[in-house]
C-alpha cells in the first residue's frame, strides 16, 4: 500500500479526478492536472501499480438489480478471539448480499452492510447469518430509509 508520501500533487489530483470518473479520458486528465497524456497514462499505469488504485468497478443502483431494501447490521460477538473475528470474517465476505463489512471498535464488533430483495428475505438471511451463529451474542439492524450520499470520493489533498 502506498504512503502519503510516495505521492505528489500529480498523483492525488489524478486519484481526485478518477474516483469521480474511472472512464475519464486520458487526454482530459491531461489537461486537467496539467501533464502530457503519455506522462499522464504513466502515471496512472504506476497508480494501479503500486496499489493506490484498488480496483475500477461500476456502482450499480440496488435496486437497478432488485434490491429494495438495505440495513445497516450491527454486530456483537460471544467473545472477540482472533480466530473467531476471523472465521466470522470469512464467513460474512463470502455472501453477496453482505456489500461491506468493517471489524470496529467499542460496543459491536462488526459493522456490515447488507442488501435484501424485502424484509421477508432479510429476515431469512439474518436467521442464517446472525441467529443460528454460536458466535454471535446480539446483532441490531437499521433500516435504511433513504440514501444520502453514496461512495463519495476520498479528498486527495491535504
Amino acid at each position: 500500500m502506498p504512503t502519503d508520501s510516495r505521492l505528489d500533487e500529480f498523483d492525488r489530483r489524478l486519484l481526485e479526478l478518477l474516483q469521480r470518473d474511472a472512464r475519464a479520458p486520458v487526454p482530459e486528465l491531461a489537461a486537467a492536472v496539467g501533464l502530457s497524456p503519455p506522462a499522464c497514462y504513466r502515471r496512472i499505469r504506476r497508480l494501479r501499480q503500486i496499489g493506490a488504485i484498488e480496483k475500477e468497478i461500476a456502482l450499480v443502483r440496488p435496486r437497478t438489480l432488485g434490491w429494495g431494501v438495505g440495513m445497516i447490521v450491527l454486530v456483537v460477538l460471544e467473545r472477540e478471539g482472533r480466530q473467531t473475528i476471523d472465521e466470522l470474517m470469512r464467513k460474512l465476505t463470502g455472501v453477496p448480499q453482505v456489500l461491506e463489512l468493517w471489524h470496529v471498535t467499542g460496543e459491536y464488533t462488526f459493522v456490515a452492510h447488507i442488501v435484501a430483495r424485502d424484509m421477508e428475505d432479510y429476515d431469512e438471511l439474518a436467521t442464517r447469518l446472525f441467529s443460528h451463529d454460536a458466535r454471535v451474542r446480539s446483532f441490531q439492524t437499521l433500516v435504511v430509509l433513504r440514501e444520502a450520499r453514496s461512495m463519495k470520493p476520498l479528498p486527495a489533498a491535504d
